[in-house]
């Protein structure tokens, strides 16, 4: 036996494992060197935010996903409206706004539950069943119900019913309606609800003393081209002026953290009574 050869071949053998595991030690070590920069980082965001009276809840660091949609716009809605009745309507930029004949009374306040045997009803709501009532967007003179996606909710002006009360009776409302809804990309992994608050103070958004009331993500429209509308995942974010009391509702982009201007919906995205 070639005992010269087999001591070569052991040495080659322990020159590549000690050159796999020197690598394999230097991968790790980066890893935790960032993973130990994202902390420190966070931990000093949170310091800063503590420093300027910032009120936050406990945020998650859940990782949710989406995808990236796309829609057109169409008749669909104006279609359906034909079969309406005990209202009169009209459309302006495929904004359905719509004046009850017999304005809606609810028992105690509770609107809601005056409202689900409207929705089920295609001849008072056309597709009011692709809708759920959303309390964080409602206000005291206002109910918005939000259009369900397969993918998700719809925190849009494209996709909303809005209800008008005015001397504790439901009188009116306008309707927006999207369908055909497309995904561009496969699915993607979104940002954090912390991620997205501490995103939001990076970008100066957030006012000294102010409390961060709630969060929540939906699908939002990043912009408009070609004739078709994107919407990406977006973390709403209501932060409560200090001195004023006034809510305003800040976008950050789920996927790439930045700051998203404000909508043309003035109850999305808007400041309004706590």
């Amino acid at each position: 036996m070639d005992f010269k050869r087999i001591e070569v071949i052991f040495l080659i053998v322990f020159v590549c494992l000690n050159i796999f595991l020197f690598t394999s030690y230097k991968q790790n070590q980066h890893v935790e060197t960032v993973n130990n920069d994202d902390v420190s980082q966070s931990t000093m965001i949170l310091r800063e935010m503590h420093e300027d009276q910032i009120t936050i809840p406990k945020l998650a660091t859940k990782v949710h996903s989406g995808y990236y949609l796309s829609s057109q716009p169409n008749e669909t809605l104006k279609n359906a409206s034909q079969k309406l009745q005990n209202q009169r309507y009209s459309f302006s930029n495929d904004r359905l706004y719509s004046r009850l004949v017999r304005p809606i009374n609810a028992k105690n306040g509770k609107y809601t539950e005056e409202l689900k045997e409207i929705l089920a009803n295609p001849r008072m709501i056309a597709f009011g069943k692709h809708y759920r009532y959303s309390k964080l967007f409602s206000t005291t003179d206002r109910i918005v119900y939000t259009q369900k996606l397969p993918e998700g909710n719809l925190y849009d002006a494209h996709g909303e019913i809005i209800f008008q009360i005015s001397g504790k009776q439901i009188v009116s409302y306008e309707q927006t309606y999207i369908n055909k809804v497309a995904t561009l990309r496969e699915k993607e992994a979104t940002i954090t609800e912390k991620q997205a608050v501490l995103a939001l103070y990076s970008n100066n958004a957030i006012a000294n003393g102010a409390t961060i009331k709630w969060t929540t993500l939906g699908y939002s429209r990043l912009l408009d081209a070609n004739n078709s509308s994107v919407y990406i995942p977006t973390w709403f974010i209501a932060v409560e002026n200090k001195n004023s009391g006034n809510v305003q509702i800040k976008r950050i982009n789920a996927f790439s953290s930045v700051l998203m201007k404000a909508t043309d919906d003035a109850n999305l995205s808007s400041s309004t009574s706590s």
